[in-house]
């Protein structure tokens, strides 16, 4: 309930600031182009993500595909599809409750081995994200840059190292600690210190999706807010680093919308001549939500048709 409200006291703030009018030309404002680039390069990243998933999953050696399209296992994308549709339309990100679920029905994991995945996808997704911002975002001092990868590598070093000597002083799960903080760590060590995690395939397919979805939403947002694709780059990551936080209303409304106007006005202030272009940053962040929204939900429903279909007899 806390996170409802929190949500909708969040969008009803900033909606004070957007008149209805101005929300329905927001919508309108993007050309045609504008539209499919933003449209073409999310399904992009969702095939992307398809793609991660086989990988970390390491599903071909797994089973055998029902399907492949373009080469990516029809199975995987369905996972990846139906998963995306909730945790977009969930509050307090509890849709990733679903992908063990998923994972177990469509493709025979074990649920434990599928949150170890989840948990490995979602640490990988931060750490690229927050590696985004570093080299790209607006402003930022060189040196910060380098010391911020540079942190980011060497923490990374730091948590293998301490958790491979915690699995060697633990060998098996039975083991571990009791408690809270001893399960924690447990599956923690079993998402980091699987190999197939650490392919440099899952590495590179995670930071081409976070790429192209962030510059799908930053063409949109520059087209209405009429910014720099730097600046509506800020927008984009903004919204995608809030959605992070648990704290989310219904849909993630409030929260999104909070952090792309949170990006746009680190970049361009609220004085003028700025003032007129962050107005638009509202109703922008707004048209780029319902897009994301509407995107996943439509991809959600078709795959979940497509698992009612008969797949084809699976061959290697």
């Amino acid at each position: 309930m806390l996170t409802w409200v929190v949500g909708l006291g969040l969008l009803g703030w900033l909606l004070q600031h957007v008149p209805l009018e101005q929300a329905r030309e927001a919508l309108l404002r993007p050309s045609a182009d504008t539209w499919g680039l933003t449209l073409a390069g999310l399904l992009m990243s969702y095939a992307l993500r398809g793609a991660r998933l086989q990988v970390v999953l390491d599903l071909d050696n797994h089973q055998a595909p029902p399907r492949r399209w373009l080469g990516l296992r029809t199975d995987a994308l369905r996972v990846i599809l139906m998963h995306n549709a909730a945790v977009n339309l969930l509050p307090m990100r509890a849709g990733e409750l679903s992908f063990p679920w998923l994972a177990s029905r469509e493709l025979g994991y074990p649920v434990a081995r599928a949150v170890a995945c989840l948990l490995w996808m979602r640490l990988q997704d931060v750490t690229v994200l927050v590696g985004l911002g570093i080299v790209l975002w607006p402003g930022l001092p060189w040196p910060w840059r380098v010391a911020g990868l540079l942190a980011i590598v060497l923490g990374w070093m730091v948590l293998l190292a301490a958790l491979r000597a915690w699995d060697r002083r633990h060998p098996s799960d039975a083991s571990v600690p009791a408690g809270f903080l001893g399960r924690w760590l447990n599956k923690l060590r079993h998402a980091l210190l699987e190999s197939a995690h650490h392919r440099f395939a899952a590495w590179l397919l995670t930071l081409s999706n976070w790429v192209i979805k962030l510059a799908a939403g930053a063409v949109l947002l520059s087209a209405i807010a009429e910014v720099r694709v730097l600046v509506a780059w800020g927008g984009a990551l903004g919204g995608e680093l809030a959605a992070i936080v648990p704290l989310q209303g219904p849909a993630g409304f409030g929260t999104y919308e909070a952090g792309v106007w949170a990006g746009m006005a680190t970049n361009l202030g609220a004085a003028s001549p700025h003032s007129l272009q962050l107005a638009q940053a509202i109703p922008a962040a707004i048209a780029l939500h319902l897009c994301f929204l509407v995107c996943a939900v439509v991809a959600g429903v078709v795959a979940l048709l497509l698992t009612r279909l008969k797949p084809a007899p699976a061959t290697r």
